[in-house]
């Protein structure tokens, strides 16, 4: 008992840090979580949007198809981290029914001139007053947001996910490989 006691003393300060940054990790983590959890018990928002390239979507013309939609944005790391994932993913199974749509509410001017050092294999949508970010209740970049065939929302989450590329080609073909 003695030694734990001075193990507890020698490393107070460095326990009392691992559990601030573990609170604050929580802090963040623990409403996004329970946001998404919420959305995914309602319909997908509707929406009408054009692409830069001229494309125009809107949720019922998606319909047979499964889309993901990302909301993110140009100064946002984990968002350009993603952004070859979901390259990869698109370049793969776009003929397999895969729609991407990455969506942003940054002025078109700052998009562009981004695009010109960075590819991007799926169309881009600004969302110029914030509507469709609005109405999936977006809080945090990137959220990615995936719509079934059917229509329904099967998947929402927050953050840079690493299995993201696993996650959607399970959705589209039912294998993870």
């Amino acid at each position: 008992m003695r030694g734990f006691l001075d193990f507890i003393k020698r490393n107070a300060v460095t326990m009392t840090l691992v559990a601030v940054a573990l609170g604050y990790v929580a802090y963040q983590r623990i409403p996004q979580y329970f946001a998404n959890q919420a959305a995914l018990e309602r319909p997908p928002a509707a929406f009408e949007a054009a692409s830069l390239d001229g494309g125009q979507y809107t949720l019922d013309s998606l319909k047979g198809k499964f889309v993901v939609i990302s909301f993110w944005a140009t100064w946002c790391m984990p968002c350009r981290a993603e952004i070859p994932m979901l390259n990869s993913v698109f370049e793969e199974l776009h003929g397999e029914g895969l729609v991407i749509l990455g969506i942003t509410a940054e002025e078109k001017s700052v998009v562009q001139e981004f695009l010109k050092d960075t590819t991007v294999q799926y169309p881009v949508i600004i969302d110029e007053y914030g509507r469709i970010t609005s109405r999936y209740g977006v809080q945090a970049f990137p959220t990615l947001i995936m719509i079934d065939r059917q229509g329904n929302l099967v998947d929402r989450g927050s953050g840079l996910d690493f299995f993201i590329k696993w996650k959607i080609r399970k959705q589209v073909t039912g294998s993870y490989l």
